[in-house]
């Protein structure tokens, strides 16, 4: 048995780019969303949104019942 260590960088980059996405995504969110910025909390929610976006997107992933 071997290792693919090509698969393997890329596995690893997908998932700390997606961590940190994620978590990029939810600080931006409360940034905008704060009661300082009236304007911006529009944008807070779209990054919201695309924060619960990629969760969903990773759960769908991760269970095989979603993909029969």
């Amino acid at each position: 048995m071997t290792i693919e260590w090509g698969n393997f960088l890329i596995v690893l980059v997908a998932s700390i780019l997606a961590g940190c996405g994620t978590v990029i995504l939810f600080a931006l969110g409360l940034r905008f969303a704060g009661p300082d910025t009236r304007r911006l909390r529009p944008l807070g929610v779209v990054c919201f949104a695309l924060c619960a976006a990629l969760i969903l997107y990773g759960v769908y992933l991760v269970i095989p019942f979603f993909h029969r």
